[in-house]
């Protein structure tokens, strides 16, 4: 299957800033860094991947920073105050992010609100229910202790995929965090499940025209529903992977990571219109803006400065998704023109 423009050009840019800050930072091509990268935005891609679901359908999900907080929470509860082992608390944390994915879902097609609204609403309330339920608020003792669940703690586990191959003999290789794998796992079920599946097709549907998809005879609600829990248990992924690598959690989890989750789908070519994009965009768009974080840090640049560039980013991103939906429009204009 052919490329398309955009995923091209993603590419292209992706390895171009690699070079351009291989050359100019220090530090930066080093293994080290390929693996700050890896595990520090393994979370970020997932996050973007789950984010992507809810954009092709045309809607987004403001609350997905929130859904962590909560997850982490829960996590955090369960282990510390009710002791209960982690081969229950890994399913229960994935269920929590994922029933929390439907609840908004299921506000946007029961309520018909607008994603921006129904989400932003549900940011504010998981928000105030991750405080709700702190267990770092109901027993102040617990905030210094440590998870130690080897079932949690696990999750951040690094492979030394060099020595095993004998590589390290000849070059500094990287350690590989069991999150990157999480996240490749994850990229090839929801690749597969978006261009190989008839959910994937009713997906694309939906996000391309929801009342014709309706008239084929696809259960358009039930896709948008699927669509956000599929966000919420990403959400849900991504902190158990931060609460193994922090052993902790705490209210503020997640919080701003939907911006995030948002500009890493974009800049992956995930647009707006709805229907178009694919999961490889977010994840490596996830990558792109850690590299550029890490890049800039190794250079000195100061933080505020950082996000200013990543804002340009963005905007750029946004920018180009827009001229592209012009452009089809005006394509599909001069079409219908002719064939009048």
């Amino acid at each position: 299957m052919m490329l398309r423009a955009s995923t091209a050009a993603l590419i292209l840019f992706f390895a171009a800033t690699i070079a351009f800050f291989c050359l100019t930072a220090p530090r930066f091509a080093t293994a080290t860094n390929a693996e700050n990268l890896m595990s520090g935005f393994s979370f970020a891609a997932i996050l973007a991947m789950g984010q992507a679901f809810p954009i092709l359908v045309r809607g987004i999900d403001l609350s997905i920073g929130a859904i962590v907080g909560v997850v982490g929470m829960v996590v955090f509860d369960l282990t510390q105050i009710l002791h209960l082992p982690g081969y229950v608390i890994l399913p229960a944390a994935l269920a929590a992010g994922t029933l929390a994915g439907v609840l908004n879902g299921v506000l946007i097609v029961r309520l018909r609100l607008s994603p921006f609204i129904a989400t932003l609403a549900t940011l504010a309330a998981y928000r105030g229910f991750v405080y709700a339920i702190s267990g770092r608020q109901l027993v102040p003792g617990l905030t210094t202790t440590p998870i130690t669940d080897p079932w949690i703690t696990s999750i951040e586990t690094y492979f030394d995929l060099g020595g095993f191959l004998g590589e390290t003999k000849f070059i500094a290789f990287p350690w590989f965090p069991l999150s990157f794998f999480l996240m490749l796992a994850l990229f090839a079920v929801f690749q597969t499940a978006a261009l190989a599946t008839r959910f994937g097709r009713d997906l694309y549907a939906v996000g391309g025209n929801a009342e014709a998809a309706r008239l084929a005879g696809v259960n358009v609600n039930r896709t948008i529903v699927a669509a956000y829990a599929i966000a919420g248990f990403s959400a849900a992924v991504a902190a158990l992977i931060m609460v193994a690598r922090f052993t902790t959690s705490t209210e503020a989890l997640g919080t701003g990571m939907e911006l995030t989750a948002i500009a890493a789908a974009v800049i992956g070519g995930v647009s707006f219109s709805g229907g178009i994009g694919s999961m490889f965009g977010p994840a490596l768009g996830a990558f792109l803006l850690g590299a550029v974080l890490l890049g800039l840090t190794l250079m000195g640049v100061p933080q505020f400065v950082q996000q200013i560039i990543t804002g340009l980013i963005l905007l750029a991103a946004v920018g180009y998704d827009r001229l592209m939906a012009l452009t089809r429009q005006r394509r599909l204009t001069a079409n219908l023109a002719e064939a009048a």
